[in-house]
């Protein structure tokens, strides 16, 4: 749903005139094209499912399933497009698969918790903030894809602190969600990773900025899974080595996928700056 939800926005976000690209006045600018809403209400769909996933399940486990949303965007192009995957379509939906497979199953997943300290709450949301902002200055000197990408993997980052945010949203009852000071911070990762993925969308082709969001999301995830929440993987040596070459063929199989010339047929190319 993210994946399609994106592709309507980057056809209306390349499309806003240049004097209103900047800031907050691109998104004000992008309201008044009822195609980029359409896109703004899938892509709201998306942290609903998010929070029921996270409800039984966790971080390492739900995250790197965000790659699968390109399947689903490949096999609505095909239907709606009577469009047929080539090799490299094939090559990348076979990565994401096994990739996905091999590493659920060697890591199998489990355990862990929803709770956060109040040192873990704020020393996460610093280092998210240190990454984004890495992220975002890097793409101040550069232009293109290579600037799509990265203002993508700063919408990545915060996007990730989203997740473990609805993570520990989800492990609270619904009755005191609204005085859970993570209901906040998922609200600010959420907007912010908004905001930047817009103009990830302006900067360059949807392909960079989408191929950058799905395979940094899901690794950022898994590394804050394990670390902040605890979630166990096995970690004999077998185990490690196949979880790492599982995490590789997946996120080579999503950069493929997302940088289709199929999948970019949803959206018109973005105005070079």
């Amino acid at each position: 749903m993210a994946a399609l939800g994106a592709a309507f926005q980057d056809r209306e976000v390349s499309q806003v005139d240049e004097n209103d690209a900047k800031g907050w006045r691109l998104i004000w600018a992008s309201l008044k094209r009822p195609k980029w809403i359409l896109g703004l209400a899938i892509m709201a769909a998306a942290p609903i499912f998010q929070y029921l996933a996270l409800r039984v399940g966790n971080l390492t486990q739900v995250q790197p399933m965000l790659t699968a949303e390109l399947l689903f965007l490949l096999g609505i192009i095909v239907v709606t497009h009577h469009d047929h995957p080539g090799a490299r379509e094939w090559i990348g939906s076979i990565g994401i698969v096994v990739g996905l497979a091999l590493f659920l199953f060697a890591a199998n997943p489990h355990g862990g918790h929803t709770h956060l300290s109040l040192r873990w709450g704020i020393g996460l949301g610093v280092v998210a903030a240190v990454v984004v902002a890495g992220f975002f200055f890097a793409s101040k000197l550069v232009r293109g894809w290579i600037q799509a990408a990265l203002l993508g993997a700063a919408a990545a980052t915060c996007f990730a602190y989203q997740a473990a945010m609805t993570q520990v949203v989800a492990g609270v009852k619904v009755t005191a969600i609204l005085v859970t000071p993570a209901l906040y911070g998922l609200a600010i990762g959420g907007l912010l990773g908004f905001i930047l993925f817009q103009h990830a969308l302006r900067a360059g082709h949807v392909a960079a900025s989408r191929a950058s969001m799905v395979i940094v999301d899901p690794l950022l995830s898994v590394l804050i899974g394990v670390v902040a929440f605890g979630d166990i993987v096995r970690s004999q040596p077998l185990a490690i080595a196949l979880e790492i070459v599982g995490l590789v063929i997946l996120m080579v199989g999503a950069q493929r996928l997302a940088t289709s010339p199929l999948l970019a047929e949803l959206a018109e190319p973005a105005v070079s700056q």
